[in-house]
């Protein structure tokens, strides 16, 4: 039972966090704000602002070093942000498979030694389980990608869309010359990382899930050899 009760604060904790989260994302408590570092406003333009979504813009001072020599300054702004979309949908996702696994997992506490348990809970516990365990590797995997594509601001918003998506104030040059660009392909891994909880509440995940599993099967097993001895003794 206390490995049960483990599980379940494991579990939880993860939920009431994903749960956050997905409200603070989806009702744009998360949008850009004036004064705030730069590191957070990339994070936020690249993944956690729908200007469309939200109902608002947000205007974003770009600004680059040429040949090391001038800065050139101008003024971007999104009408919508198909990556940031995206990732509200991810969001939706987890949440739903959070409070799923959750109420399941209670449930085997309550209930799931009954012998029709196994079929009832368990199965579908451990397959929300896994279901889970596998959403996290392909969001990290596309969350990877995505770091391929933002490198530098100036990629992050091509990425973003195209001219009909952003508009920029003046037109941006067709640069024939260096630009001194810092990476921000961090942005994605850093999310990457997190998809994957980092990596050591993954693993502890797949640990809950196959414990669970493996513990409940045993469990009803012997279930079925008691059942079984009746009858013969019965007979």
């Amino acid at each position: 039972m206390t490995f049960y009760l483990w599980s379940i604060f494991i579990i939880l904790y993860q939920t009431i966090i994903c749960v956050v989260f997905t409200w603070l994302t989806l009702k744009c408590r998360l949008a850009p704000e004036p004064g705030e570092p730069r590191e957070l406003t990339l994070i936020k333009m690249l993944y956690l602002f729908e200007p469309q979504s939200c109902e608002r813009h947000y205007y974003y001072n770009y600004t680059v070093l040429v040949d090391n020599k001038r800065t050139m300054s101008n003024i971007l702004w999104m009408e919508s942000n198909w990556v940031a979309a995206a990732f509200r949908n991810k969001m939706k996702l987890w949440v739903s498979l959070h409070i799923a696994w959750l109420g399941l997992a209670l449930l085997n506490v309550s209930l799931g030694r009954r012998p029709c348990g196994f079929y009832a809970i368990l199965l579908p516990l451990t397959g929300i389980g896994i279901t889970l365990l596998v959403v996290d590797l392909v969001h990290a995997a596309l969350f990877l990608l995505d770091a391929v594509h933002t490198k530098t601001e100036g990629q992050i918003w091509d990425y973003i869309g195209s001219e009909h998506q952003v508009k920029i104030i003046p037109r941006l040059p067709q640069y024939t010359f260096e630009i001194d660009e810092a990476d921000t392909s961090w942005v994605s891994l850093l999310f990457a990382y997190g998809s994957l909880r980092g990596i050591v509440q993954w693993i502890v995940n797949f640990w809950i899930v196959q414990d669970n599993y493996f513990d409940g099967l045993h469990y009803y097993r012997e279930l079925g050899l008691q059942e079984a001895n009746k009858r013969m003794s019965y007979s």
